[in-house]
């Protein structure tokens, strides 16, 4: 892998501390369970914490933290100082899942602990956020002798504060440490920190790649200004063509917060070596051309005949009102004639992009009768927007009730969501007749979609819901999915579910096997590994079963099912993520259930893998790979394997590359 210096950080970071020694299987599975079903079982945990085995105990110190029993909070105080740093590192951590503000003061105590507790200690404090401000700032203040890994945490900590301490994170700036430097620079570039920019300036010729792609982050409009703009513009030039592709992303992207003062420089990187950046740089068309001729967007569409960069270009057009050929209606060789659906598509999130009412009609309004559901959801999404009827359009509010009864979940969902924020009881009667269908999804997404309606029409218009319709809601049975009785649980029409037989959940018995099968041969040392192969090579990710061992086993038995065969990269962000495990293809797709999120303290750095979500307990088969460190995402989405080969193939990764299948080594 490249970037030794944080190679080196995020190895510190992963480095799973856990011993080898014999664990109870059935007592570690009923954690497994008790955390899986998020309810606490105090007399488990104490039995756990006083005669558990030191994997046994760290696991019972982190599930505290995953199933919110704030209550044990004093407990994880004590544990704070325990002499296995395993257990004390995840007492740290399970804090700061807790926001527990009764914990600053120990938790600025413990940054005095060892490295592996005092780095969760500062990471728990600025998750905890403002009552912790003062502690973060006073650690940093003090220039005492700390292990790298801490102050950085405690930068990455500060960089969550609202005001930002800009004059500290400045401070740190020259440090010798690159991780140190690194986070430094995050905490001015993440939340724009205006009055740090022109201190980062220099570390734009630094030689670590990370950093100067922050600093690039760093140089934007939004925090570089029109006052530093005269300097910022010719350091992003610069990076624009560094020799490390991220940068030169990061920097295109920065580019484009100036409109047309970057149109050279965006222009040229249309024509990059790197696909990703001729990407970004297309995608940056929209400000960067705004204006600019027709022939400019003519040009910009023949320099690249890669689908995903014209698809940004198409887009980027159609947000200037340029219509190019292939989205013309006119054109009888245009991208809504293609066969394959995801040209068809394009065409519709491009007329998306217009703000011309009429011309939203003309592109995606033939497209929402199409034969794939996926080219139908993308052009009621195009339509989304105008649905509102305060936006003077009722028509287009009208035309949602053709996607109410559509046979696609997702085409239904996005209809009825796009009328949710001044829904009527009126509507709630055709939503309500949709919802029928709903319960033959293998897909939640019009279940939620309608409960979240339901619940903002009674809120407004409540007066007008007549006994019948009442009556129709109340007598709903209760979904087969968590998702759905979440999004009504304080729905007071839907009372009765929370009284309904809770939904199955495994027997002891899975979790046993899990323990026996994925849990103890990782603490043995035998983790187990997955080979991605994919058109541009393979990607070897070895997984983390100690941390999140459902996640993991979820994943192993799809990829044993053959559920990741023939597959695409759906989605790629260029220096941000690779995400794959949509059969739909398109991001909206699953297995048809969701897992429980198994937050730990894995950390986002280069190459860790981690589950999509479209919200709290949501995952299911899309997975992520991020291509740079990725702090933000830390203990928000569940990380459960990272990169150990194969670093250049998912480096050279694009959108719609095909995924051809994943092994799991046996």
């Amino acid at each position: 892998m490249r970037r030794s210096a944080r190679a080196a950080f995020a190895a510190l970071l992963l480095a799973a501390p856990l011993s080898a020694q014999q664990v109870d299987v059935a007592r570690y599975a009923r954690l497994l369970q008790m955390a899986d079903q998020r309810r606490i079982d105090t007399l488990l945990i104490a039995d756990l914490l006083a005669h558990g085995s030191p994997p046994e105990r760290a696991a019972a110190a982190r599930a505290i933290g995953q199933v919110h029993a704030g209550a044990l909070a004093p407990r994880l105080r004590t544990l704070l100082g325990d002499r296995d740093t395993a257990v004390a590192a995840n007492a740290a951590f399970a804090l700061g899942l807790l926001r527990d503000t009764a914990s600053v003061a120990v938790l600025a105590n413990a940054l005095g602990a060892p490295e592996e507790v005092a780095s969760e200690a500062a990471w728990s404090l600025g998750a905890i956020g403002a009552p912790a401000s003062r502690a973060i700032q006073s650690a940093l203040m003090m220039r005492i002798a700390r292990p790298p890994a801490v102050t950085a945490a405690l930068l990455l900590a500060a960089s969550k504060l609202k005001p930002e301490p800009v004059a500290l994170a400045v401070s740190w700036l020259d440090a010798e440490s690159t991780p140190v430097r690194w986070a430094a620079v995050y905490a001015i570039a993440r939340p724009y920190a205006a009055a740090g920019v022109r201190a980062a300036m220099p570390l734009a010729h630094d030689a670590d790649a990370d950093v100067r792609m922050l600093v690039a982050r760093a140089l934007s409009h939004q925090g570089a200004g029109d006052s530093l703009a005269a300097l910022a513009l010719p350091l992003l030039d610069t990076l624009a063509r560094d020799g490390d592709e991220h940068v030169r992303v990061n920097a295109i992207r920065a580019l484009a917060t100036y409109g047309a003062r970057a149109r050279d420089a965006i222009v040229a990187a249309i024509r990059d070596p790197d696909e990703n950046v001729r990407l970004t740089a297309a995608q940056s068309l929209s400000t960067a051309l705004a204006g600019a001729p027709r022939g400019a967007w003519m040009d910009a569409w023949k320099a690249d005949t890669a689908f995903v960069v014209r698809r940004a270009v198409l887009i980027s057009a159609l947000a200037n009102e340029v219509v190019l050929p292939a989205a013309d209606p006119d054109d009888p060789d245009g991208w809504r004639h293609q066969g394959d659906w995801r040209y068809r598509a394009a065409v519709a999130d491009a007329g998306g992009a217009s703000t011309d009412p009429q011309r939203v009609r003309e592109i995606a309004l033939p497209l929402t009768r199409d034969p794939d559901p996926r080219v139908r959801a993308a052009a009621f999404s195009a339509f989304a927007p105008f649905a509102d009827s305060s936006a003077g359009h009722p028509w287009r509010r009208e035309y949602m009730a053709f996607a109410l009864t559509d046979a696609d979940p997702i085409v239904r969902s996005v209809a009825i969501a796009s009328l949710e924020s001044h829904g009527t009881a009126a509507e709630a009667v055709h939503v309500l007749q949709g919802y029928h269908l709903s319960a033959m999804d293998s897909l939640d997404d019009a279940r939620v979609a309608t409960m979240r309606f339901l619940i903002a029409a009674w809120r407004h218009d409540s007066a007008e819901f007549s006994d019948s319709l009442r009556g129709a809601i109340r007598a709903l049975p209760a979904p087969p999915d968590q998702a759905t009785r979440d999004a009504a649980r304080d729905f007071a029409l839907l009372a009765a579910w929370r009284s309904a037989p809770p939904i199955p959940t495994p027997e002891l018995a899975w979790y046993e096997g899990i323990v026996r099968s994925l849990i103890v041969p990782a603490l043995g040392g035998k983790p187990p590994r997955a080979e991605i192969s994919t058109a541009r090579g393979t990607i070897t990710i070895e997984f983390a079963p100690v941390d999140a061992p459902l996640t993991v086993h979820n994943f192993i038995t799809l990829a044993r099912a053959g559920y990741y065969q023939s597959l695409h990269w759906h989605r790629v962000v260029p220096a941000f993520v690779a995400q794959d495990g949509d059969r739909r293809g398109e991001g909206s797709g699953g297995p048809g259930y969701t897992i429980r999120d198994e937050l730990n303290r894995l950390r986002y750095a280069r190459g860790v893998v981690g589950m999509a979500l479209s919200g709290p307990d949501t995952g299911g088969s899309q997975y992520f790979l991020t291509l740079t460190p990725q702090p933000h995402l830390d203990a928000g989405y569940t990380a459960f394997a990272r990169l150990v080969a194969g670093a250049a193939a998912l480096d050279a990764t694009v959108q719609g590359d095909a995924i051809l299948g994943v092994r799991i080594a046996e």
